[in-house]
This record gives structure tokens, sequence and C-alpha cells, in this order.
């Protein structure tokens, strides 16, 4: 968990494009194919009823759904966070960041302290409600992620449910208290005569909070490890943020995997791939890969081109990207004037989960 990347150089050396019994798919670790695979919708699918397997409807949501249903509830979601004032929200973000970094103490769990708290509160900000209570949504969101994980731990599943239920009461209650202007107010006003599936569009809200904190969240806490892991990276911030941003996006790969299912027999990778199979996209194996990225393991933050898989790619690639990109830009410019000598004062502690990489306490001095 710490550092999968020499696991994913092993596989990719030995083969890199390989059937994983256990799981009954195929395991992708090269870039070419995952962003094929990405991009091929007309051959892979991310909604497995189109292969005959049950979804609970609780998973029913813009990640799981293909076209038709698809677009439509996209586009509202996406004219409902393009509705927001970008440049306010970046001020307000970078505000928040400044409040939450004087009113700590020199020695703080960054993770407890500064990463969750900014991203729930930019989260709420985009999508017009008031935060909910942190201590709740600690227990609430770790059952959620380790459903990612419910093909090797199927136990799993039902504690996941039972905390998506939760959620879903929330985001019954900000359909009808909410701020004027946000994702919400924007959304209820658009979906009533819309013709959409209610539960998919309230599904797809639900995601969109718990990405919008939690994926993030793991993206500012790995990076900082990665940036204590290589001094002197944190004044690229401050220098060239835009690329400092997505080479730390590419370095931790906070969506270590993707799944997709193959709706047509195809060649792809030197393999022929059933109508029926899974294929497994190692993300984070993908962003190291060496035919793409020179130095694949070291942290270039001036690194140009650069194009990495971490917010996905096609059609179902992640809504909230240039959200979690302006946090990270907001907090690490911050870090680099105000406090440049950031360092670790106790062990990392790293959650146990594969598809959706964090670390879940990071103890550090700020100068």
């Amino acid at each position: 968990m710490r550092n999968p990347a020499p696991v994913y150089h092993a596989w990719r050396e030995s083969d890199p494009f390989f059937w994983y019994e256990e799981l009954d798919t195929w395991v992708l670790t090269r870039h070419q194919d995952c962003a094929a695979v990405l991009k091929g919708l007309d051959r892979f699918t991310s909604d497995w009823r189109r292969l005959g397997e049950g979804t609970p409807d609780e998973l029913i949501m813009l990640q799981t759904v293909d076209p038709p249903d698809h677009p439509p509830v996209r586009r509202l979601l996406a004219a409902a966070y393009r509705s927001r004032d970008h440049a306010a929200l970046a001020a307000r973000t970078a505000g928040r960041v400044r409040r939450l970094l004087a009113d700590l103490p020199a020695e703080v769990d960054f993770v407890r302290e500064v990463a969750v708290p900014l991203t729930v509160e930019t989260i709420c900000d985009v999508l017009g409600v008031d935060p909910p209570d942190l201590d709740w949504l600690a227990g609430v969101s770790p059952p959620v992620i380790d459903t990612m994980d419910a093909g090797l731990r199927p136990e799993v599943i039902p504690a996941g449910l039972a905390a998506r239920a939760e959620l879903d009461a929330l985001m019954e209650r900000w359909m009808s208290d909410h701020r004027p202007g946000g994702m919400f107010a924007v959304v209820s006003e658009k979906l009533r005569g819309m013709g959409l599936d209610r539960r998919l569009v309230m599904n797809s809200l639900r995601s969109t909070f718990h990405a919008g904190f939690e994926s993030s969240a793991r993206l500012l806490a790995l990076s900082l490890l990665a940036i204590i892991d290589n001094p002197g990276a944190l004044r690229f911030f401050a220098k060239t943020p835009d690329t400092a941003v997505d080479e730390v996006i590419r370095y931790t790969s906070q969506v270590q995997v993707l799944a997709r299912g193959c709706l047509v027999d195809t060649e792809l990778g030197g393999r022929t791939v059933r109508a029926g199979q899974g294929v497994t996209l190692i993300i984070g194996a993908a962003n190291r890969d060496p035919a793409v990225f020179p130095d694949p393991d070291a942290l270039l933050p001036d690194r140009s081109p650069n194009p990495h898989l971490g917010f996905g790619r096609g059609l179902h690639a992640c809504l909230g990207a240039s959200l979690a990109a302006m946090q990270t830009r907001a907090l690490f410019a911050e870090l680099a004037v105000h406090h440049p000598e950031v360092r670790p004062c106790g062990e990392p502690v790293m959650w146990e989960s594969g598809t959706l990489r964090g670390v879940r306490s990071l103890p550090v001095t700020l100068s």
C-alpha cells in the first residue's frame, strides 16, 4: 500500500496483459491498453447488466451506466457544475486553505485536520449545501470505499450498502434544503419534467459528493506523502503549479484500479478478449509505464507532456477533475510559500484498499 509500483513493474515485465483466474478477469498494466479500453465504448462497458450480471439499485449511477442512460444525466450534472462561478470558488478555496493552515498547531494529522475538512467544505460549496458532521462522515465513508474491493472481499457489501443508504438520506434532505445557485438547486429545478430516472440522478449526486471529498482528500494526502519522499518538489507548486499538480496525480494515482466488461470479441494488446470477460485496468501501473513516462518512478513536477490516466478517459472521465486539481493547486501553493519545510513527525498509516489508494493518517510538522 505504501508503494505498489515495484509490484506493477514486475507484472509488466513478466506479462503486461494476463488472465487472473480468481476474479475471472484480464489484468492490464500498460498505458496504451488501459487507455484503449477506457475510450472503447463500443467494445467495453461499465454497466455489468449488459453482460447479464445483477447490480444493486444503490450502485446504478453515472459511473455504472452507458448510453442511452448516461449522457442526459452527465449533461445535467455537468451543466449544474459549470453554472458555478469558478473564479469565486477558487478564491474561497484559497481562503479555506489559509484559514485551515493558520489555525493549526505545529504538529497535525494532515488527513484529519487538513485534507478531509478542506475537501468536504469545498464539495459542499459546489453543491450549495451545509457540510455534514465530520465524525459521522468518518464512520459512513469507509464502508462505501470497501465495496470497491468487493470482488476480493464480498463480505463487505452489506455494510457498504447500509452506508450508502445513510448518504442517500442526506441527499434527500439536501434536495429540499439547499442554497440558491449550487448544484442541488440547479438539479432540483431542472429534474422536474426531464423524464430522467430519479434514482439514477440521486445516486449520481451521492457519488459526486462522496468522490468530491473522499477521492480528493486521498489525492491531497498522497501528494504530501510524495512530496515528503521527494525533497524539493514542493517549490514547483509556486513556480509551475499546473504541471506539478498533473505530476502528483500521475505519481500517486489514488484511483488504482478500474474495471470494465467486454461486449464483443476484441483483439487488444496481443490477446483476444472474449465477449463477457472482465478487464481490470491497473491505472497505477499505466501511470508508471516507461513507454509513456520517462523515468516513471521519479516525481518530476515540471514533467510535460503528462498524459496520465488519473481522472480516466472517455465517457466516464471524472466529472470533478478540475475541482480536485484546483484544491491541490491551492493547498500546495500555500504550503510552498508559508510551510516549505513540512516534514513527517510519525509514520503514515495507509488505508487497506486496493481500488482507492489512500493515507489514513499522516502526522506532520508544519514549519
